[in-house]
């Protein structure tokens, strides 16, 4: 296992960063460096929270390699996350510190528990653009006794959990994933993301239209999907009955299941399927006829 480090969300709550650890510990996961990011250090709740952290980490884990990000501009901190300039703050900073680790080789693991429900959003909107397979975002969940007490580590009788939390990710063969490694700016990211999304889309209805489906059924989907005509008007545009309209339809939601590895697709699931093909290049026929 290659060196890992552990992100962690901090408002005034050090439990849940000394119980993630523990918890990773137990499973062989120990992280090799922490770092808590947090909006205002010098804020009493959390020099209190940063103050115990300190003191626990050097009794309970004497190596660990920790950090504290406090998020800022300009060199001043934020003094919360609510404001849109500040929201953005945020944004950018824990895109660039998450897209960083994994340039410098790191295993992510990602706690979303403490600090301020945007950064909890912020959090998995860049763990969906830059986490690959063997990254994780984590919850986590306490025994409430435990959570009560405020304690650092669990006493007998205490249960604690990570959830993980499902992300979908690119994995690192994926050009998708390397394309967005390069992108700096989240927003910008989001962007082209949306972008990747929408080719993988398009490319998936081309290659449905062009190899998985008749000659005769392609015509038929071209009206429907490209020229928005019902089955009566597809049968009159192309003087077929309408019982023969229906059956190259019937042919066609079945090999569309088949390609989309779907149980079944009906007409309305694949007009939308097939829209970004006929939305960004008209259809077969609108582009060659």
């Amino acid at each position: 296992m290659g060196n890992t480090v552990l992100l962690a969300t901090l408002a005034s709550k050090p439990q849940l960063v000394t119980l993630a650890l523990d918890c990773l510990a137990a499973e062989g996961r120990r992280p090799d460096r922490v770092i808590l990011i947090t909006t205002h250090c010098k804020r009493p709740p959390t020099r209190a929270a940063l103050r115990l952290l300190e003191e626990d980490f050097a009794r309970a884990y004497p190596a660990l390699s920790w950090e504290v990000l406090e998020l800022g501009q300009e060199g001043q901190p934020l003094q919360d996350v609510t404001a849109p300039p500040e929201i953005e703050t945020a944004f950018r900073v824990l895109y660039a510190t998450i897209r960083q680790a994994k340039l410098d080789g790191y295993m992510v693991h990602l706690l979303i528990s403490g600090g301020r429900r945007t950064l909890t959003v912020f959090g998995m909107a860049v763990a969906q653009m830059l986490f690959d397979d063997e990254d994780r975002l984590w919850h986590l969940a306490s025994h409430p006794d435990l959570e009560a007490s405020g304690a650092l580590h669990a006493g007998p009788g205490e249960w604690v959990r990570l959830i993980p939390i499902p992300v979908i990710p690119w994995g690192r063969l994926s050009p998708v994933f390397d394309a967005l490694r390069e992108v700096t700016d989240p927003f910008e990211a989001a962007k082209r993301l949306a972008e990747l999304r929408l080719r993988e889309q398009w490319d998936a209805a081309r290659i449905f239209l062009l190899t998985k489906v008749s000659a005769a059924e392609r015509e038929v989907l071209d009206l429907l999907g490209r020229d928005g005509l019902n089955q009566a008007e597809i049968a009159e545009r192309l003087s077929l009955s309408p019982r023969t309209v229906e059956s190259h339809l019937r042919s066609a939601y079945r090999k569309a299941a088949e390609h989309w590895q779907v149980e079944d697709v009906n007409q309305a699931q694949l007009v939308r399927l097939l829209a970004p093909f006929y939305h960004w290049s008209g259809g077969i026929q609108g582009k060659n006829g």
